[in-house]
């Protein structure tokens, strides 16, 4: 008994708040579910949108031409009175807050700006001043290994060797090597 006297309070609690047309359109939709197409367009209410032109500037009604000329006189009247003058928009130079730098200890930042490449051009012409002296140098140089040049037949015939000391005449001792890695001496 006590959870029907609550859902009946409950009801009543929200009859109160809730606005009586509210409650009116629930009951009527309850009750007609099906209705046809010339019912509907015949019941559309009134649109509350705003409308483009406010009612409230229409309250006093004056003729299109009257006001027409009520305009042409409040204008010439403004023209009299009040001076145009042309300003031009200031041109600010605004500083660049923000950017990219090469390094962190870079003061400006890096821009799009091409660079004119002058070490460029000058490495250019310091090459090609290397280049001409390479060819007159390879000449001289060919000549050079030319008279330095000696035939096989001339170190076959040791001639060049024929006035180095001889040998000792002392005992010379040979090795063999053991499959240890040990030199055993040969006699």
């Amino acid at each position: 008994m006590a959870d029907s006297d609550s859902s009946e309070e409950d009801l009543s609690r929200f009859k109160e708040a809730v606005d009586t047309n509210f409650i009116a359109k629930i009951s009527q939709e309850s009750n007609n579910v099906k209705i046809t197409n010339k019912t509907s367009k015949e019941s559309k209410k009134k649109s509350e949108r705003y409308l483009d032109e406010a009612s409230h500037y229409n309250d006093v009604k004056v003729p299109k031409d009257l006001q027409i000329k009520i305009a042409k006189k409040i204008s010439t009247i403004i023209n009299k009175n009040v001076e145009f003058v042309e300003v031009e928009p200031r041109k600010f130079k605004r500083k660049i807050k923000g950017g990219v730098k090469l390094f962190s200890t870079s003061e400006e930042f890096l821009t799009c700006a091409e660079v004119d490449d002058t070490q460029t051009e000058s490495h250019n012409i310091k090459a090609k001043k290397l280049k001409q002296k390479k060819t007159s140098n390879e000449i001289i140089d060919e000549e050079k290994l030319k008279s330095v040049a000696v035939s096989g037949e001339y170190v076959l015939s040791k001639e060049e060797t024929k006035c180095w000391k001889s040998r000792r005449k002392e005992k010379l001792f040979k090795y063999k090597s053991n499959g240890n890695g040990v030199l055993v001496a040969i006699e």
